[in-house]
């Protein structure tokens, strides 16, 4: 068998024994949680609790329902939930579009961003626009989106309003285009840093290779050095961290979506763990997972085709 062909089939088994896993152990780990979805302020009597027990399964033994449900998942059923009694394939259709707007916004600011920070940091080290990026780059680090954002809420949002009489940028919501702004470069900025902080320390060691010393003696443009050869080189490390950045930023979502109240997948997931919505929580968590998987396999590839030096079988030569 070809050595791609073999490569392709092993991440393919890798994740789809990354998935199962999830299935297991999100399922009884949901299970241990205290309390049930019928119990709370919406509780109800003890007949009806368990009328509503043998309705939904929950009152047979934990094996049988995890096999039951691992049958219909297979089948592309993901449940009803227990809440709202819609079918949790049609909620994940109608919230995920919205979340995937705002991961796709963010990542595209934080990397096209955090790149330009990167490779600027570097050409000019030691400047004040190295040490202005690195302070810049520490922020994004060490606060969390939750407080990002509401700040951006109040300065932005409110006190912007107040001081211009004009809604530049609006606090809630996820409709109009003055709306995105805010959550999408609260969900970037800490990604953003990061790109920018490893593309510096990439883009520096590249500066110093032989290849770079080879490309200025023959006279090349500083452009085109950069360019052409430098950031070329440079962007691999940044490459790599992309299935965790998507990872951050999705996760991210379940509080920049809850603070700026945009009706997405992630305000869903809140809601469903505060409620105790068993078929919604393994539902949503086996979505993002399986996303997650899916963007680390595609990174993982991606990143053999554009590194020559490393083989299909995962082995440097």
């Amino acid at each position: 068998m070809p050595k791609q062909l073999q490569y392709y089939l092993k991440r393919v088994l890798y994740a789809v024994i990354t998935i199962f896993l999830l299935i297991c152990i999100t399922f009884f780990l949901m299970h241990l949680m205290p309390g049930d979805p019928f119990s709370g302020e919406k509780a109800v009597p003890a007949e009806i609790k368990a009328a509503l027990y043998a309705k939904y399964g929950l009152d047979q033994p934990l094996p049988v329902q995890f096999f039951k449900y691992v049958g219909n998942v297979l089948h592309g059923d993901f449940g009803v939930s227990l809440q709202d009694k819609r079918p949790v394939a049609q909620t994940i259709a109608e919230a995920f579009p919205v979340s995937a707007d705002l991961g796709i916004r963010a990542l595209i600011f934080a990397t096209i961003i955090g790149l330009l920070l990167g490779v600027v940091a570097a050409v000019k080290r030691g400047t004040g626009w190295d040490t202005g990026t690195m302070f810049l780059a520490l922020i994004g680090v060490s606060v969390p989106s939750f407080i990002l954002g509401a700040l951006l809420q109040y300065f932005l949002g409110l006190k912007l309003y107040q001081a211009t009489g004009r809604q530049i940028f609006a606090v809630m919501g996820w409709g109009p285009a003055n709306s995105k702004f805010l959550p999408a470069f609260a969900l970037a900025f800490g990604s953003m840093a990061s790109i920018s902080r490893l593309m510096r320390t990439s883009m520096l060691d590249v500066l110093n290779q032989d290849y770079i010393k080879t490309a200025k003696a023959k006279g090349l443009s500083r452009g085109e050095i950069i360019w052409k050869h430098a950031v070329r080189n440079a962007v691999m490390p940044v490459v790599t961290i992309m299935g965790p950045l998507v990872a951050a930023v999705l996760t991210g979502t379940f509080v920049v979506e809850n603070i700026f109240a945009i009706p997405g997948l992630g305000k869903i997931f809140v809601q469903c763990v505060q409620n105790n919505d068993y078929t919604t929580i393994v539902g949503t968590t086996l979505f993002y997972g399986s996303f997650l998987v899916f963007a680390n396999l595609v990174v993982d590839i991606i990143y053999g085709l554009l590194d020559p030096r490393i083989k299909l079988s995962g082995e440097k030569e």
